[in-house]
């Protein structure tokens, strides 16, 4: 071999290996559960079409099936101005009617959330992706990225999805009849996520992977960490109510969405925390808040008056019963009563009182307060006194961190 031959081999070689690989195209599989979204749009780009679709009775069903054109360089978009479509779960971000040039994107259009905090991770670049009409008729793959529809489709989009709420499934084909939905790891991590920020555990932080999330966020995980300390100094704990909770799956990624609203502080708005393998454990390595008026006005003392009343009532009916198993349901694994602490020893001591035919201590009036410690119930009767202390547990619930009777005089 000459020495030119081998140089041009060479330079060959190194190209191929330096250059970066095309992404596979991503076929989502969409399967029914229980946690997918009540309706959800998804595009599927091989077939040039666009879905609306419902989960519901077990099924994916389309309810709306409608024409569209992507980008003229196909999916899987990578860096600004390649003329390619991304490929993902995105969220509609707003509704934009005015100021349109009516040629390029008809009356209207929506912006989507590209690029996401996954994209960031992958170093992707752009901005400017939107789902719009066009004010001329249209053949496939004829966008610079966008999703376009026909206007009718798109003026009346927002009758079916909400803005912030409803996921977006992008890919170059779209499956509704898959067999697997996301691991269940991701609605147990997003608990996990709720009840270490109420409790102000700095197990919170296990829960994301820190190289990750500064890729998407920009930040250091030390300064997020710092940033989140000096909110749990604020306050000792707080309730985070959690409602609509979805689990979409992207390539290579799981997004959990919900409303939330802080109480008491009065809080609200749109959580999605985006997950991503680190080995064997599903980590957080991005989310993203949007502060938005859910509605509804809450008179909070009132509210947690009513759910720790019932929750008093059901530990009375459990202890009526006997049934020591529910009973102990109500009490946090840490949690203590009179000098028993943990699970193990709160289970003795209720076991000892129930057949030693105490009086029911759950079943007297009540007094209940929010304090800077928890929720904290006052029982009185027959001159005997017991104060209890609650804290929020997972899937909104109300659980026992002290119960203490009132030492006699």
């Amino acid at each position: 071999m000459d020495t030119r031959t081998f140089i041009l081999i060479a330079a060959f070689l190194s190209l191929l290996f330096a250059a970066p690989a095309r992404p596979q195209s991503w076929t989502a599989s969409l399967a029914p559960h229980p946690k997918a979204p009540p309706l959800f749009m998804a595009v599927d780009m091989a077939r040039q079409r666009a879905f609306v679709v419902r989960n519901k009775d077990g099924e994916l069903k389309k309810m709306k099936d409608m024409s569209c054109t992507t980008g003229m360089h196909g999916g899987g978009k990578l860096l600004e101005g390649d003329r390619k479509t991304p490929e993902g779960v995105y969220f509609l971000q707003g509704k934009a009617t005015g100021g349109l040039d009516f040629d390029s994107f008809g009356n209207t259009a929506f912006p989507l959330n590209y690029p996401n905090p996954v994209d960031r991770i992958q170093g992707k670049t752009g901005n400017g992706i939107m789902i719009h009409g066009r004010g001329r008729s249209f053949g496939p793959r004829q966008t610079l990225g966008c999703v376009v529809l026909e206007n009718d489709d798109v003026d009346t989009l927002d009758r079916h999805v909400r803005i912030h709420a409803t996921p977006v499934v992008i890919a170059e084909s779209v499956s509704l009849t898959g067999k697997a939905g996301p691991p269940p790891e991701i609605v147990l991590g997003t608990w996990g996520w709720i009840k270490a920020r109420e409790r102000r555990e700095n197990a919170f932080f296990e829960i994301y992977d820190p190289a990750r999330f500064e890729k998407s966020t920009g930040m250091s995980f030390a300064r997020f960490r710092q940033k989140i300390l000096q909110e749990f100094a604020t306050s000792r704990w707080i309730d985070l109510r959690i409602e609509d909770l979805q689990v979409v799956q992207g390539p290579d990624y799981m997004v959990s969405v919900f409303a939330e609203r802080t109480l008491p502080h009065g809080e609200q708005g749109w959580r999605r925390l985006y997950w991503m393998r680190q080995v064997e454990l599903w980590k957080i390595v991005g989310e993203e808040w949007i502060p938005q008026n859910l509605g509804g006005s809450v008179d909070y003392a009132q509210l947690v008056g009513k759910e720790i009343r019932e929750r008093l009532q059901e530990c009375a009916q459990a202890w009526d019963k006997g049934d020591l198993k529910t009973l102990l349901r109500a009490y946090d694994r840490t949690g203590r009563r009179n000098d028993a602490q943990g699970r193990e020893a709160v289970a003795a001591s209720l076991e000892r009182d129930m057949a030693a035919k105490k009086k029911n201590p759950y079943s007297a009036e009540s007094m209940v307060r929010v304090t800077k410690h928890g929720v904290e119930a006052k029982l009185k009767a027959d001159g005997h006194s017991r104060t209890i202390l609650f804290l929020p547990g997972a899937f909104n619930t109300w659980l026992i961190v002290s119960d203490e009777a009132a030492k006699q005089p």
